[in-house]
């Protein structure tokens, strides 16, 4: 393992839950971007790569979804992860840059609120 990705897995298996939903959002935002340069540069297999990552991250986030417990909230949520999943597909069969920059703004967006959430606890 290269030092940078012990780092962040040290990170994350250090932080508090919701320092870690925060992570996951950077991860995805940072992954996101990359398949905006993959995409701009050709890099076919790098783009499936990133795209593929974001996935598997969105669907982490929706699958530890509290339903029960987070109501309205979680609804919306789960509605938000199935259509930024729905639109990576777009992203990869278009290479839809527009489009992922509006899924970056959703991530941000979203990570923004828990960072607000963080700051009051």
């Amino acid at each position: 393992m290269n030092p940078i990705d012990a780092y962040i897995k040290n990170s994350v298996e250090t932080a508090s839950p919701l320092r870690q939903v925060i992570l996951l959002y950077e991860r995805a935002i940072l992954s996101l971007k990359g398949a905006i340069s993959d995409i701009e540069r050709g890099d076919i297999h790098s783009k499936v790569e990133n795209i593929t990552r974001v996935s598997d991250i969105v669907r982490a986030l929706d699958s530890a979804l509290d339903f029960e417990q987070g109501g309205e909230i979680a609804r919306n949520l789960h509605l938000l992860y199935d259509f930024v999943d729905r639109s990576l597909l777009t992203v990869h069969a278009k290479n839809d840059v527009e489009l992922a920059k509006d899924l970056i703004e959703i991530l941000e967006n979203l990570k923004s609120g828990w960072e607000g959430i963080e700051s009051k606890v």
